[in-house]
């Protein structure tokens, strides 16, 4: 699971190599050839390996021969020694957010990073002091997930213009060059309508927030649209019911109107959180036998309580929420050790469907390249 950089890799080869010679000055090192082959790495790595050594006075290049100790002993071994990464984030009492953290976590524990927490409780001036106090403190680097509504962070942008390690988790800024992991959106939902299609639903309702919300709301909606035309030959303007904040009565309103004008739909998909599926069946009381008998769910993560889940057996879009944030820490550490490289990783989603009492599991892989 752990993808560190073929350079750190190299780096603590080369630093076991140094620790055995360390009485012997102008011990020659092997070769960026020799080492690129036994590691299966460029040459860059190799080079990144060396400087690191080069800057603590470890090792010195003399042009056309190659690299030699100088025959000090490592006085700080980066491999254990403890680096403090902070993670700021809007909550994490939701499970895809806790999972997010768990595999933060994990990983901070496998490679000796202390991780601190901080939550900006959605909150803008929050997030910036954080980000400002971890600038100011001994953090190496800072995980991001960013608040809702957030189009432009000035803080955001000193970052990446100070090339300071950060990682962006769920979103991505189209104004900001930075490393981000999420969920492949836009395929989420493309290949969603894909699996409905193939299941025989005609009549479908989607529930969103406008796409200025966040990128992944934007592209899940572009990967709604896409594959709505896609597999069913239409557009799905009927479909889309755009809700501001799902507040309990805006979600009631929206539903209520929607069936005023228009027949029940097969199935309703929506996030899943709890008060957006209490607000749904609230609205759907009025039509309580024909929605109880006809009516299927489908909720993006599984915020929802297990009599919930019971009583309406839903589809469940569930995020690999784990896997992201491991690898948002493994990209975050390997800018720590100098590869400041941008990557952006996007994770496939599952669907789980809970209609079935052995919980099958529907495996898609992403389309696009990370």
């Amino acid at each position: 699971m752990n993808s560190i950089r073929p350079y750190k890799q190299i780096l603590e080869f080369l630093k076991e190599t140094i620790a055995q010679f360390e009485n012997e000055p102008n011990h020659k090192l092997p070769s960026e050839r020799m080492l690129a082959d036994k590691f299966n790495a460029s040459r860059r790595s190799v080079r990144i390996a060396y400087d690191k050594l080069i800057e603590k006075n470890l090792v010195a290049k003399v042009h056309g021969k190659g690299y030699f100790t100088l025959g000090k002993k490592l006085i700080e071994v980066e491999k254990t020694s403890v680096k403090e990464i902070h993670l700021i984030i809007p909550s994490i009492k939701a499970s895809f957010s806790h999972a997010i953290l768990l595999g933060i976590a994990d990983f901070c524990e496998e490679n000796s990073l202390e991780l601190v927490i901080k939550l900006s409780k959605n909150t803008p001036s929050v997030e910036s002091k954080y980000i400002n106090n971890a600038l100011k403190s001994n953090a190496k680097g800072i995980i991001l997930f960013p608040i809702d509504n957030e189009l432009r962070n000035n803080d955001i942008v000193k970052l990446s213009e100070r090339r300071y390690p950060f990682t962006i988790i769920d979103r991505y800024f189209k104004n900001i060059n930075a490393s981000f992991v999420s969920t492949d959106n836009y395929n989420m939902m493309f290949n969603a309508m894909k699996f409905l299609r193939s299941r025989k639903f005609k009549d479908i309702v989607y529930l969103t927030t406008s796409a200025s919300l966040a990128t992944s709301v934007e592209d899940r909606l572009n990967g709604f649209v896409d594959g709505y035309k896609a597999h069913y030959g239409k557009d799905p303007t009927d479909s889309l019911l755009m809700i501001e904040n799902f507040l309990p009565s805006q979600i009631y309103k929206a539903i209520d109107n929607y069936l005023d004008s228009h027949p029940l739909p097969q199935l309703i998909i929506a996030p899943g959180a709890q008060h957006i599926a209490d607000s749904i069946e609230f609205a759907l009381d009025r039509r309580k036998e024909q929605w109880q008998k006809n009516l299927r769910f489908m909720f993006i993560d599984e915020n929802i309580s297990e009599e919930s889940i019971d009583r309406l057996k839903p589809y469940i879009i569930k995020q690999r929420a784990y896997q992201i944030g491991y690898e948002s820490a493994t990209l975050l550490y390997n800018q720590i050790y100098g590869d400041l490289r941008t990557e952006s990783k996007r994770f496939p989603a599952d669907i789980i469907d809970y209609s079935n009492k052995d919980k099958i599991i529907h495996f898609f892989s992403s389309n696009r390249k990370s």
